[in-house]
């Protein structure tokens, strides 16, 4: 077992407790993840802090791993195209730099709310909460454009040109095809964890492959 191998285990873990920090932050009676709330929602006041403080969490030990796994797949990449392994390696630099912050705000809205509903009207904190937004859009642009669509992408042009040794059915190791199953399991009804962590798992397994294809 070598140190790939032993990095993509950790990422699997790590991928897996990033995935359970959105469950807090759906609604109980729906009983699924979704996509965390963007406006104000009633259900907040029902809830305790504890429910938003475990999410961020989950999320803060979550993260660090599947950065790290990020990180050793362009190591691997590195190896045979240093290009496509630097490209990664900004890619992950900014993901990390932006990855807590994406989640927090979706864990700091429901807090205030919850402080304010008793003494303002909705519309009121659901325009004090915006105000969030004009900080946070920019780095919410990089965290989605980095952690989503920059690694896939980078990793399917490795695997594609051969610099990232694996089979080819590894194409589907990545948060696309995952939150795809995620949101057909969404409509059935079905409980489910976060599309993004688990997206990080499937980076962890990749990397795992890759580290036993190195013999």
């Amino acid at each position: 077992m070598n140190l790939f191998v032993i990095i993509g285990i950790f990422g699997v873990i790590s991928g897996f407790i990033a995935a359970l920090a959105d469950v807090p932050l759906v609604c109980p009676e729906k009983g699924y993840a979704q996509i965390p709330e963007r406006k104000t929602a009633p259900w907040w006041k029902d809830v305790t802090d504890g429910r938003f403080s475990l999410s961020f969490w989950l999320s803060f030990l979550g993260q660090p791993g599947t950065y790290l796994t990020m990180w050793m797949l362009a190591v691997l990449i590195s190896k045979n195209n240093p290009g496509l392994g630097m490209a990664l390696k900004i890619n992950t630099f900014i993901g990390c730099y932006t990855g807590l912050l994406c989640h927090v705000i979706y864990c700091i809205k429901p807090l205030l709310y919850r402080r304010l509903y008793t003494k303002l009207d909705d519309e009121t904190i659901e325009e004090a909460l915006k105000s969030l937004d004009k900080v946070t859009i920019v780095p919410m642009i990089l965290g989605f454009s980095t952690l989503w669509l920059g690694t896939t992408v980078i990793v399917i042009i490795a695997i594609l040109n051969g610099a990232l040794e694996v089979p080819k059915i590894c194409l589907l190791l990545n948060p696309i095809p995952s939150t795809l199953i995620l949101l057909l399991l969404k409509k059935l009804k079905v409980r489910i964890i976060g599309a993004l962590g688990v997206g990080f798992m499937m980076f962890a397994i990749l990397l795992i492959i890759a580290g036993l294809c190195m013999g």
